[in-house]
């Protein structure tokens, strides 16, 4: 049986670069650290970091003398205030792009664009950016007509592109003005291309990532439209053999938070198998 990978697997550059400062601050400085909220959606990851001391809290009102840390999604404005107002050291993991979404949600805001962020209004990273404008604006998931004359827009970074063109096709349609910015992350875009190109030419394709990570979510989605022989995993144990009846090709990839000793372990499983 032949195994196959997509080129960009593994931790995005945010994640990487998130997971770098975090180690760094308990390595050199042996800092009590915690995060508001998990620092990434992989709980593999998550239990890594607490053996090393990195303890997730849910609410920002339990830090006691650790360094706090922003995770990748972004955090409240409210829980910002609330750290600075306390004077806590803090380490802002927040990922560019997702900063990216914030800047152009707050441009928009003030210069009288009604804002609508296409995303989930569940995720974390969607009720950051919602938050720095005091909640004044639009989450949207589906084609939606919106009643407003001036329209601006952004997304989530990790949706998907099709979802993204569909709800500002239907916006396009009523507004008087639409200002749009596409801030869909683009490692999302390059994995979703490779991932779907390989599901074109695999029996079976495997997506590697935590169930509560949105872009894994998206990723599967995508490839699974593509090869409907597809699954969703989080570790090797997830993997069943009597998905290989007949499999002569495996296609392998991951999402964004998906550390690269999981893909290896999947991997080297299914070679097994």
């Amino acid at each position: 049986m032949e195994v196959l990978k997509t080129k960009n697997i593994g931790f995005c550059f945010g994640v990487k670069r998130a997971i770098n400062m975090i180690l760094k601050e308990v390595e050199e400085n042996k800092s009590r650290v915690c995060t508001i909220g998990p620092i990434i959606h992989n709980p593999q990851m998550v239990n890594i970091l607490k053996e090393k001391g990195i303890t997730p809290i849910e609410d920002v009102r339990q830090v006691n003398n650790e360094v706090v840390v922003f995770r990748t999604h972004g955090i409240k404005k409210d829980e910002e205030e609330y750290i600075k107002e306390k004077g806590f050291k803090s380490i802002d993991t927040t990922c560019p792009f997702v900063k990216r979404v914030r800047k152009h949600a707050m441009y928009l805001k003030k210069n009288g664009y009604r804002v609508v962020i296409i995303g989930d209004k569940n995720h974390p990273e969607v009720k950051s950016v919602l938050s720095y404008l005091d909640n004044d604006g639009i989450v949207l998931q589906e084609p939606t007509i919106i009643e407003a004359k001036k329209v601006g827009v952004v997304s989530q970074t990790t949706l998907d592109k099709g979802t993204f063109v569909n709800i500002v096709r239907e916006l396009a349609g009523n507004a008087q003005e639409l200002r749009v910015y596409n801030t869909i992350c683009e490692s999302t875009g390059i994995r979703q291309k490779e991932a779907t190109a390989l599901a074109g030419k695999v029996d079976m394709m495997l997506v590697v990532g935590g169930k509560n990570s949105a872009n894994t979510s998206r990723l599967y989605k995508v490839v699974h439209g593509v090869q409907p022989r597809t699954y969703q995993i989080e570790t090797a144990d997830d993997v069943k053999p009597e998905w290989f009846r007949d499999i002569h090709k495996v296609g392998i990839t991951g999402g964004a938070s998906t550390p690269d000793l999981i893909i290896d372990t999947v991997e080297r499983r299914v070679k097994n198998i």
